[in-house]
């Protein structure tokens, strides 16, 4: 059956619980049919025998003609009568010419009840192989038994009966397969035309949809959560298209002019210094590289879920004083004020180290586009049961329209800041992901040449 397909199953289980039930219908009214035509045949033979017993009452004398007018009787089933006289005791007085075979015995037990008043049926088999269907009831006055018996050998009502419920089923069932199958047929062909519509569906056209049923029901909800599905398909494609564009730009840039350095500096002989210098680009451009292909790491671990984050409880307050420290000498060149305002403990559960990593980046951006002679502030303050860090810098800003994808990972302003070309592009993108994975949440407000300010908030412990 695992090779069948779902129209066969629904038809297959529609079937058998429909012939199942049709089955149990058709034995109870058989037995129903069966039991009020037996029922039938015992009130005949009772009123045979109650005449009989009456005939006995009035006379005696008449009796053996009223018994062999009455055996020689056939009734509406064509079913010939056989009639015996017994005594009290149960010793055959007289039956009926047909009755070639004894009477039915009795038990003591059996005359005793049937001497009280009890009607006796008993179903026996003649020597003739005739099964007939026997009654005996006693007199008015107990002297004598009356046994009155028909042949049931030819009772076919039954029969018929139940040959008609045979054909009727096997119609019923044959009806019932050919109907499920046009009914599942129907009921699958939305799903017949969601799988057309899924194979014309490809990689290079993940912007097609499902068409929605009309009908509320669950055609339209699988509809529903597959065109969701295929909106999902669609931005991880499109993100992965573009951060491999990215990533194959980020990376050819610096390759690119490192190689075309050294061509350069192989071109001709040239002193040592010459030389020094080619090698000190090339490094410079290769630690960018290295940096570029550390955050792809990071972000590829992180988006496969196998970084693994270890969190303990810790203090923010000594990481951010340290933090100002690291921040001050990066400063000092380009003349940078440091300052480290408003601080207390705020203790959270956090991966160290990943913590450090998101200060460092962003002290990093603030150091990078902040012009000299400016100033960089950090906060660290608790509030409603959260830890807030803000790290906020005069420079250059960043513009509305831009605020919303600098997260975005290769996404670079589309003002000056694009100008300082240091970085890979990724540095926000880490602290987006470090900052989720902490349960918080990092915004940014900037105005344009008047500075930015990140906020980063996380639960504390």
């Amino acid at each position: 059956m695992t090779s069948w397909t779902i129209r066969t199953k629904l038809t297959f289980w529609y079937t058998s619980v429909f012939g199942g039930a049709l089955i149990l219908f058709g034995l109870l009214t058989y037995l129903a049919f069966s039991y009020a035509n037996n029922k039938s045949i015992d009130v005949g033979l009772e009123e045979e025998a109650e005449g009989i017993a009456y005939c006995a009452r009035i006379s005696k004398d008449s009796l053996k003609d009223y018994v062999a007018c009455i055996s020689n009787e056939k009734d509406e089933r064509s079913s010939e009568k056989y009639t015996a006289v017994l005594d009290q005791n149960g010793n055959l007085q007289f039956r009926s010419g047909n009755l070639t075979d004894n009477h039915l015995p009795l038990t003591s037990n059996q005359l005793k009840e049937i001497l009280s008043g009890k009607i006796y049926f008993k179903t026996v088999k003649s020597s003739k192989g005739h099964v007939l269907r026997i009654v005996t009831i006693p007199t008015e006055d107990n002297h004598q038994l009356i046994q009155m018996g028909i042949a049931i050998n030819n009772n076919s009502a039954p029969k018929i009966f139940l040959f008609a419920l045979v054909c009727l089923g096997c119609i019923a069932v044959t009806g019932s397969w050919f109907g499920g199958l046009f009914m599942a047929k129907k009921s699958l062909r939305p799903v017949d035309n969601m799988i057309k519509e899924l194979q014309k569906i490809e990689t290079e056209h993940l912007g097609k949809r499902l068409t929605i049923s009309p009908a509320k029901d669950e055609i339209r909800e699988i509809s529903g959560v597959i065109n969701e599905m295929l909106s999902r398909l669609e931005n991880s494609f499109t993100h992965v298209r573009q951060f491999t564009t990215d990533a194959s730009h980020e990376l050819r840039t610096p390759i690119a002019i490192m190689k075309a350095g050294i061509e350069v500096a192989l071109s001709r002989e040239r002193d040592i210094s010459n030389y020094q210098q080619v090698l000190a680009n090339t490094l410079e451009d290769l630690g960018r590289l290295s940096k570029v292909v550390e955050n792809l790491f990071i972000l590829a671990k992180a988006d496969a879920g196998r970084y693994e984050i270890h969190k303990d409880r810790m203090n923010l307050c000594p990481i951010i004083t340290e933090i100002t420290e690291q921040l001050r000498l990066i400063a000092e060149p380009k003349n940078i004020f440091v300052s480290m305002e408003k601080t207390e403990d705020a203790c959270i559960e956090g991966d160290e180290l990943l913590i450090r990593m998101l200060l460092l980046n962003l002290v990093d951006n603030a150091v990078k586009y902040t012009p000299p002679n400016g100033t960089i502030s950090l906060f660290l303050r608790k509030n409603n049961g959260c830890a807030k860090i803000i790290i906020q810098d005069n420079g250059i800003g960043i513009s509305q329209e831009d605020i919303p994808y600098i997260f975005d990972r290769f996404y670079r302003a589309s003002n000056a800041r694009t100008a300082n070309n240091t970085g890979g592009g990724l540095g926000l993108s880490i602290c987006q992901w470090i900052v989720k994975s902490h349960h918080g949440a990092i915004t940014v407000e900037s105005d344009p040449q008047k500075g930015s300010a990140f906020t980063v908030t996380l639960p504390t412990s």
